[in-house]
């Protein structure tokens, strides 16, 4: 380059620096390849494709997490083009439906003769208060009605808000189906809406769901510590380390075995007895909360044990 606009023969001196430079320049070239290659192996491990058993199309499976923005979807490579090439999406279940919200909204109401103040002692009772009305600027007097597990949720989600700057109200899932929608294509969810309330609302006792609470009131920074851990890790795509940070460790805000078998693979086993039709029906895009693809119990293991081949899109 030097020569074509100079006309000028470079010296031994010049070539040398030329040299330097360019390996230098390289160098610097291939650590950003090789960089970004490690970047999308890791980011793949989100989404992973779905083939064999005469299947015409291949199907993808995709793992949600509720506190990232919408924007990090842009960094998962092949995700927009696996889902255009799908016909149906499939989710947990299928979002949006008025009725479906209107059962939830009802599921979240504590019984009539359970109040707050049955489930935490008054020391207790004032220091969820205060909290409450710090993050939500409500406190528990006006979500007396609510159930622990949703207050609990309002509250982690406005703590991160709040800490992280964190602005997306409409999640991953939520998001796919959303598009879905407006492309028609199929929507399909793999469980009822009284089968997620019964999930959602069902899992543990009110007494079990208000000590979950007051433990996360009470070491608030632990619980935005493991929040932004867990974030971290599911952009990294370590699914595997997400699964075993949700299990039991003899933490109360911890799922016991007991619950996490409910929660995820008790689930995954009846998912296991819809999916095999729908990806014979057509190509699905099945986007499900990360948690439900790994481990032993997971979907990826339990798609290869009947034959499917798994693979991280890379």
């Amino acid at each position: 380059m030097y020569y074509k606009l100079t006309q000028k023969k470079p010296t031994i001196k010049l070539l040398c620096i030329f040299a330097i430079i360019n390996t230098i320049y390289m160098k610097k070239i291939i650590s950003l390849c090789l960089f970004l290659l490690s970047l999308s192996a890791i980011q793949a491990q989100l989404l992973w494709k779905v083939t064999g058993k005469g299947l015409k199309h291949p199907s993808y499976l995709f793992g949600t997490y509720n506190f990232i923005p919408i924007q990090f979807l842009d960094s998962v490579p092949g995700l927009y083009k696996a889902f255009n090439s799908c016909n149906i999406i499939v989710g947990e279940m299928v979002m949006g439906n008025v009725e479906a919200t209107a059962k939830i909204q009802q599921a979240a109401i504590m019984p009539n003769h359970i109040k707050m103040k049955d489930l935490l002692s008054d020391v207790e009772y004032k220091l969820v208060d205060a909290e409450l009305k710090s993050v939500l600027k409500m406190g528990l007097k006006e979500v007396s009605m609510m159930n622990p597990s949703l207050i609990l949720s309002l509250y982690k989600l406005e703590l991160y808000k709040k800490l992280t700057g964190f602005s997306d109200d409409v999640q991953s899932d939520s998001y796919f189906q959303l598009v879905a929608t407006e492309k028609d294509k199929k929507v399909v969810g793999l469980e009822s809406i009284d089968q997620q309330i019964a999930i959602l609302y069902g899992n543990g006792s009110l007494e079990r769901q208000a000590d979950i609470l007051i433990e996360s009131v009470q070491h608030k920074d632990s619980l935005l510590n493991e929040m932004i851990h867990l974030n971290k890790l599911y952009k990294a795509g370590k699914i595997d380390e997400l699964v075993e940070l949700s299990k039991g460790k003899g933490n109360t805000k911890y799922l016991t075995s007991e619950e996490y078998t409910k929660m995820v693979d008790k689930r995954n086993v009846d998912w296991m007895t819809k999916l095999p039709g729908l990806f014979k029906e057509s190509a699905c895009f099945v986007a499900v909360e990360a948690l439900h693809l790994a481990g032993n119990n997971g979907l990826i293991k339990q798609l290869e044990k009947v034959g499917y081949k798994v693979k991280a899109v890379e």
